[in-house]
């Protein structure tokens, strides 16, 4: 999206650029509004530099005026460019204001502090961890014995070898324990019988906390993995850079497992297998208010990811900068994935999502809370200025054909279950950027 600025041949190898400096440094590439920088630095903007090329950035005092939303703007496209491993240093006299200033978006978007030993102040890009064979854990907050044996076996009869399943039985009776009894002879699985019924969000927070694995894989206690689901996944992560949310379409069906019609929310939002930009992805999900990306069964991601917080954020994980979304923990996790990096999305069903008349979903006082819980992640996306960089009905998508495509390779996408829009994509983008203030802009 970003057009490289022209450097010369030893900043090609390693580039270095400052950003909003009281004066120009010759060693870095100069973005300000100095009449002879190399690019213009504009508020709620985008960095000249292709994704992951950028060695390290120099921010400067001036940041410290950008509002809010400039300055989480300015964060996420500071991991955008940087390279794993790459550094964002604070060099003028106002470090350690600024400092303060940017540290919660810092960790919004997914930047850790540099380590103590390090001269000066800032963060850098984490380096993900290679593992040739990362243990993943499959999470199953279990309360109904009636469909539980077949998600069970759903899960134990995965493809990819290295799964530990943990299941927390919150349930009245005996029955789900007797149905893991029958089943640990063939694999071993973590069976924790809560003392006291904790209920579904505690109870999905307590199988967080179990969890061993690098990457995590929550599982419904009525819903279905298809056989090379966890496999499938974790291999778009394993070749994909800075993806931090891998999913797919996945089958809706009934109380005996037969097949339903999509309805809005299972139809898929792409025509093939993509990687989706993040911002854009939560985007269209959370102002429409309609998660396509699929329940908590349906999608796999690293834990650390959603571990990621400063000191000064919520340490509950199902929120969103404080804002606790209630009725809605898949929305919660998803929209904190998706400004630390990208999503793949498989067009293939990879699980099974069962509706019937006991599931939780069903209750009035649940759809409730939901609707209140998407409404205040709404007012947060809002009030940190996320909607303004893609209209909603937009993804910015690339193929996930390979792993090694060059960034120019990204490109607009009309969500596909809506009408096609009547205006090129590049249109839509630049009209929408182009509003001075959106009618449901209450900021």
């Amino acid at each position: 999206m970003a057009a490289a600025v022209p450097v010369n041949s030893s900043a090609q190898h390693e580039r270095r650029a400052g950003i909003a400096l009281a004066s120009r440094r010759d060693d870095l590439i100069d973005i300000s509004l100095r009449p002879d920088a190399d690019a213009s630095f504009g508020a709620g903007g985008e960095l000249p530099f292709e994704d992951r090329t950028v060695h390290s950035l120099s921010l400067g005092d001036d940041v410290v005026a950008l509002s809010v939303r400039d300055q989480v703007q300015l964060m996420l496209e500071c991991r955008r460019v940087l390279r794993p491993g790459g550094t964002l240093a604070l060099v003028e006299p106002r470090a350690q204001e600024l400092r303060s200033v940017l540290t919660r978006w810092a960790s919004l978007v997914g930047l850790i502090a540099l380590p103590g030993n390090t001269t000066g102040c800032g963060w850098m890009k984490c380096r993900p961890r290679v593992t040739a064979e990362p243990l993943v854990s499959i999470l199953m907050p279990s309360s109904n014995p009636r469909y539980f044996l077949e998600s069970l076996d759903s899960a134990i009869g995965q493809t990819y070898g290295n799964c530990e399943i943990i299941i927390c039985d919150d349930s009245k009776g005996e029955e789900i324990a007797a149905i893991v009894a029958s089943r640990a002879v063939r694999v071993d699985i973590h069976y924790v019988r809560n003392p006291e019924r904790l209920q579904a969000r505690k109870n999905f927070e307590k199988c967080l906390l179990l969890a061993r694995g690098e990457y995590v894989k929550f599982l419904n206690d009525d819903d279905v993995l298809e056989p090379d689901c966890v496999a499938t996944l974790l291999g778009a992560f394993q070749r994909t850079p800075d993806l931090t949310l891998a999913t797919s379409h996945r089958w809706r069906i009934d109380a005996n497992s037969i097949v339903l019609d999509d309805m809005p929310a299972t139809r898929p939002a792409v025509d093939l297998d993509v990687v989706i930009n993040g911002v854009s992805l939560a985007n269209a999900v959370i102002m429409y208010g309609l998660n396509f990306i699929g329940e908590p069964s349906t999608a796999l991601f690293r834990r650390s990811d959603l571990d990621m917080k400063s000191a000064q954020d919520d340490p509950r994980p199902f929120q969103f900068n404080g804002e606790e979304v209630r009725g809605a923990i898949d929305l919660a996790i998803w929209s904190r994935l998706l400004v630390q990096g990208n999503a793949a999305f498989f067009l293939r069903r990879l699980s099974r999502f069962r509706i019937h008349e006991e599931q939780a979903q069903a209750r009035t006082e649940v759809v409730a809370r939901s609707i209140v819980g998407i409404r205040g992640l709404q007012r947060q996306w809002i009030d940190l200025g996320l909607f303004r960089r893609f209209p909603p009905h937009f993804l910015l998508c690339q193929p996930l054909a390979r792993g090694d495509l060059a960034p120019s390779e990204w490109s607009l996408a009309p969500l596909r279950f809506l009408a096609p829009p009547n205006v090129p994509p590049r249109d839509a983008l630049a009209a929408w950027r182009a509003i001075k203030r959106h009618a449901f802009d209450h900021a």
